[in-house]
């Protein structure tokens, strides 16, 4: 039967069915242009928080190293976690802040101060290492995972090459449990994959770290700060450097991480120590 023949009018069922095959087509006209949207929106998001990062994130991250001491391997353990919120710039530095430039003797390692006696408000040695780390001054909520350590050659030495979690906090699985009178040792990334530690470098003496071993809650607070030429230096001073990572004797913990924002040349060495009320 012809829809369009002029010399009788349309009965209702074909005024229907005609406006029912014009509004399949319309539906699938619109149904074609919103998949064509929705994908260039997925594209351009996924451009937005997955594009290439400039050279200087990646191909300049420097690993933290120590002398090798131990031929075992690890598996780096990987949880997602919240990374911090807050934005600012980066700042310059600062007075309290120690700049160590290549080719310069480092410091010695401050003498460690005697084990503190544990109080009724400090909690009894962990059972388990830590497993989530909070900084309220910079807004660090984050889970924390052990992690280990690559074995490679650099200048003729073996050295270890610390592994780095993915957005996570990583605690290095030699380092103290707390409460244990040592030194607990947590790295984490600023510019990329959770950027857990994109803050470190504002920390200030005073501000609070409380690192969680299960449900218990270990309160610390900062006493140092310093910043270390890491990239394009030789390997020994790099030891130097990982000098604030080896056991120290004394209750603490030590955050790493690198610095700047941009290019990573730096390490940043924060130390907290325990917090008796």
């Amino acid at each position: 039967m012809n829809f369009w023949d002029k010399s009788r009018p349309l009965s209702r069922a074909e005024r229907l069915a005609v406006a029912g095959t014009i509004l399949v087509w319309l539906g699938a006209v619109l149904l074609a242009v919103g998949m064509v949207l929705a994908y260039r929106h997925i594209q351009l998001e996924a451009r937005a928080y997955a594009g290439p990062l400039p050279t200087t994130f990646v191909a300049t991250e420097t690993p933290l190293v120590t002398p090798i001491m131990t031929s075992a391997a690890s598996t780096l353990a990987t949880t997602p976690s919240p990374s911090p919120t807050r934005f600012r710039r980066e700042p310059p530095l600062d007075p309290g802040v120690t700049l160590i430039p290549a080719g310069r003797e480092t410091p010695a390692r401050p003498t460690p101060t005697p084990t503190l006696t544990p109080t009724p408000n400090w909690p009894p040695p962990a059972t388990a290492p830590p497993s989530r780390l909070v900084i309220p001054a910079i807004e660090v909520d984050a889970t924390v995972v052990p992690v280990g350590w690559q074995t490679v050659e650099e200048g003729g030495k073996l050295v270890r090459v610390w592994d780095v979690a993915d957005y996570a906090v990583g605690w290095h699985k030699t380092s103290s449990y707390p409460g244990h009178g040592d030194n607990v040792v947590m790295n984490g990334h600023h510019n990329i994959r959770g950027k857990v530690f994109r803050y470190l470098v504002d920390l200030e003496a005073g501000d609070e770290v409380i690192v969680y071993a299960g449900e218990t809650a270990y309160r610390y607070q900062v006493v140092e700060k310093h910043i270390l030429e890491e990239k394009n230096v030789p390997t020994e001073v790099r030891e130097q450097n990982a000098r604030w990572i080896a056991p120290t004797g004394d209750e603490r913990v030590t955050l790493v991480t690198c610095w700047p924002y941009t290019n990573n040349t730096h390490r940043v060495i924060v130390v907290a120590k325990p917090l008796f009320d």
